[in-house]
This record gives structure tokens, sequence and C-alpha cells, in this order.
């Protein structure tokens, strides 16, 4: 980060839980029927959960946060499965997105079928100032994150410390 962070931005759990609905609603509407929910962690953790006990799908976690692990551990869908949802809690670049989608499209192991495989991503906010002008199928908020130079905190983040 070259930049001082000048605005924090404290995202509530009655904000967060809203969000979600609001997401899997969209979903619906756009008649995606996903049929594994795929949460990368940390951030995508809570609402991939929470996305994945609203629509009666499988949940999958997978480590993959660019910023905090440089690990990356492989996932790739049932043969079965042709349409799936990963979630975040923000789209900062749209990097991990599309790593994680390229993973998930590749070679399809033991799939005698070779089914294409549907990647839609799903994010409680977007920064809009994308390096690529990546954007998620579907998010709530959004904000040009760097030259508003603001941090958002998530209620799972520095909870202890959140303003209550």
């Amino acid at each position: 980060m070259g930049w001082i962070m000048s605005k924090k931005l404290w995202y509530s759990w009655e904000e967060m839980r809203r969000d979600v609905n609001v997401l899997c609603r969209e979903i619906v509407l756009d008649k995606f029927d996903p049929q594994v929910i795929v949460g990368l962690s940390r951030g995508g953790l809570t609402p991939g959960v929470m996305m994945s006990h609203w629509f009666q799908k499988p949940f999958k976690p997978v480590k993959s946060s660019l910023r905090d692990f440089p690990e990356w551990e492989d996932y790739l869908p049932k043969k079965t499965d042709e349409r799936v949802l990963i979630v975040d809690d923000i789209c900062d670049s749209g990097e991990t997105f599309e790593r994680m989608a390229q993973h998930i499209k590749g070679p399809r192991k033991n799939s005698p079928l070779e089914l294409p495989v549907e990647v839609r991503f799903a994010s409680l906010w977007w920064n809009n100032e994308a390096p690529k002008g990546f954007e998620p199928h579907y998010y709530v908020n959004e904000m040009a994150k760097d030259s508003e130079k603001c941090w958002i905190f998530f209620p799972w983040e520095a909870y202890w410390n959140a303003p209550v």
C-alpha cells in the first residue's frame, strides 16, 4: 500500500446480513442456480456459508487470499458440477476471482463428458477502480477504493475494535 488510509468504513453485521440477502435475491432473479458455493478465504467464508444455507447447496471453502497467504489450494468441481458461484467479501482487483475461474474451468479431471463449467462471482463490495475493469456478476456495494483512500473493515475483522 503506497498511501495512507484517510477513511475507515466499519461495515456492520446487520449491513452484511442485509447484503447477503440482496445477493441471493439478485442471483435468483437472474435465474442462476449454482450447484456449489465456493467461499474464498478469508473474507468469502462467512457470506459463502450463509448463501450455501440459503440456496441449500454444498459449500466449498478455498484458501486463496492473495494478500494474506501466498498459498493456493487446488479446487476442481465435481464431474457433475456445471454451475459454480464463487463468493468473496470484496472484489478489489478481480485477480483472485479470475485465477479461481481459470483453475475451475481448466481440464476437467475424470470427466468423460467434458462438461463446460459456468463460473460466476458474487461479492459484498466491488472496487470500481479495478485495474483491468473486472466487475463481478453480483455485488451490492461499490466504491472507488483507491482514489477515496478508504479501507473497509468487515464485521469479522477487528470486531473487538469496531465502534458499537
